[in-house]
């Protein structure tokens, strides 16, 4: 037996309002309501979500202190392609979703956004020949700019 993994299950994302971040996803990101979690009091405090065309779900759990510990944290990214990264932006644009603007990451392309509770959500399209570029034959990434994916203040964290 191989003690191996096989992929991704789920993300699991700490909201300070279930109801609100549950909007939110679903409209942003087009996530679908998989499971609802009820805590021994009766209430619901957590959902699962079917993330349309990926091979993992992404959870939100109500925790407003874990959440608040969050706040700018960018603990993900989603895989993309370039196309859709695209795509994306016209997306978020129609949404009246503050993003970055598509940027060379260390590994290929990306952008970024925030979700209600202020963390960072990120999609990124691998290239490789943007990673040869940006590494170097050495692995180490440099930038000369730091990536800024963060929206003008006081946008994009209601």
């Amino acid at each position: 037996m191989n003690a191996v993994m096989t992929g991704v299950h789920h993300l699991k994302i700490w909201v300070s309002d279930l109801e609100r971040s549950r909007s939110w996803y679903e409209k942003v990101l087009g996530l679908e309501h998989h499971t609802s979690f009820q805590d021994e009091d009766g209430v619901i405090r957590g959902m699962s979500f079917t993330v349309p065309g990926a091979a993992f779900q992404i959870a939100l759990r109500e925790n407003p202190s874990l959440a608040k510990a969050l706040f700018d944290a960018d603990p993900f990214a989603l895989q993309v392609t370039l196309d859709g990264l695209e795509a994306w932006v016209a997306r978020l644009d129609g949404l009246g979703v503050p993003h970055s603007p598509i940027i060379k990451a260390s590994a290929g392309h990306a952008l970024g956004f925030v979700d209600p509770d202020g963390v960072q959500i990120r999609l990124y399209a691998p290239d490789e020949g943007v990673h040869a570029a940006q590494v170097g034959a050495e692995g180490v990434y440099r930038p000369d700019q730091a990536a800024d994916f963060t929206p003008a203040p006081g946008r994009g964290r209601d």
